[in-house]
């Protein structure tokens, strides 16, 4: 990976507002959510605005891979970061932003995406109800698993290794 990154000069600009990937996220008790995040591209830093997913904070702490306290992490670095209003989804897109107003009109967008995602998916669910009768039936060749998990990108590894399977 490292001598492919240096034959295509694969460089980020630490210069520029911090994007990047939640890789997972939990509810902790004491500090509240905690999202575990790589940075991409830019540089994050303490008091920074970000939105990531459909929630959006500040900052207010950032530990290292070794759990120390950080100021600022730049490109392809993963840091746990506390200030969010939720619990983020595990690859949800995470973005700096520079105000409220901007914050805002990011996560509309993000939450109306996702509603209509949800309305265009919901259309052909199979209910518990009458799951039997289109299994005999033959209507339904598959049952879809409902998987649960502490962490979410432990529940992102089970179910890609579940989709790998090849069983009736």
């Amino acid at each position: 990976l490292a001598l492919q990154a240096e034959l295509l000069e694969l460089k980020a600009n630490p210069n520029k507002p911090a994007k990047g990937h939640v890789i997972e996220a939990r509810l902790d008790r004491a500090r509240g959510p905690i999202s575990t995040i790589l940075v991409e591209d830019g540089t994050l830093k303490l008091g920074d605005l970000v939105v990531a997913g459909e929630y959006v904070g500040k900052i207010r702490a950032m530990l290292g891979d070794k759990g120390q306290s950080i100021s600022e992490a730049g490109p392809s670095t993963p840091v746990e970061v506390l200030g969010l209003d939720g619990v983020p989804d595990a690859g949800e897109v995470f973005n700096v932003v520079e105000d409220e107003k901007a914050a805002k009109a990011l996560v509309e967008h993000r939450h109306d995406a996702r509603r209509k995602k949800e309305l265009a998916g919901s259309a052909n669910r199979v209910s518990l109800e009458n799951i039997l009768d289109k299994i005999k039936s033959g209507d339904v060749k598959e049952v879809k698993v409902v998987l649960k998990a502490d962490v979410q990108g432990s529940i992102e590894a089970i179910a890609n290794a579940l989709t790998k399977l090849s069983t009736n």
